[in-house]
C-alpha cells in the first residue's frame, strides 16, 4: 500500500519510518542539545548501521546535515517536518483524550503510531469536531453521557 502525503494525497517522499527518525533526532536535540548516530540508533531501537542508513537517506533528502563520526543536526526543512508531526500527535492525543476518552498512556501510543498514517484531510475534520466540542459544553456533556453509557 502507497504512503501519501498528508498536505495533498500525492506520494509521499518520507516514508513513515523516516518520519520516525526525524522525530527522534528532535527529540534527542530538545533534550541533550546534540545527538550521534547511536543515540539515534537507541531511541528507534534500531542497529547503528540501521540508523545510519536513515541518516544518509535523511541527509539525500536535505532534512539533516551529519558528517562522518560528528553530530546530526536538522535542517531548517527537517527542523518544520519535526515541528509538524509534534503538532499532528498532539492533536490526535487531545482528540482521543478529551473526545473519546480514552487513557492517557494508551492515548499517547496511539498518536505516536497513528500520526505517520493518517492524511491531513483527516485531522482537519478530527481538530473541527474537537473544537466544536470545545465550545458546545452541552453537547460535549450529551456525548460524554452517551459515549460512557
Amino acid at each position: 500500500m502507497p504512503t501519501f502525503s498528508p498536505s495533498s494525497g500525492s506520494p509521499r517522499k518520507m516514508s513513515p519510518s523516516l518520519e520516525q527518525y526525524v522525530e527522534a533526532i528532535a527529540d534527542l536535540l530538545t533534550r541533550d542539545k546534540v545527538c550521534s548516530i547511536s543515540d539515534i540508533a537507541a531511541q528507534v531501537q534500531v542497529s547503528r548501521p540501521a540508523a545510519s542508513r536513515a541518516v544518509r537517506e535523511l541527509s539525500e533528502q536535505n532534512l539533516v546535515q551529519h558528517k562522518s563520526y560528528g553530530y546530526v543536526d536538522l535542517t531548517e526543512h527537517g527542523q518544520k517536518i519535526a515541528d509538524k508531526l509534534t503538532e499532528r500527535h498532539e492533536s490526535l492525543y487531545h482528540f482521543m483524550t478529551d473526545v473519546l476518552g480514552l487513557d492517557d498512556d494508551w492515548a499517547d501510543q496511539e498518536a505516536c503510531r497513528l500520526e505517520h498514517q493518517v492524511d491531513d484531510e483527516f485531522l482537519d475534520k478530527m481538530n473541527v469536531l474537537s473544537a466544536f466540542f470545545k465550545e458546545n459544553e452541552l453537547a460535549k456533556k450529551t456525548w460524554d453521557a452517551y459515549r460512557d453509557a
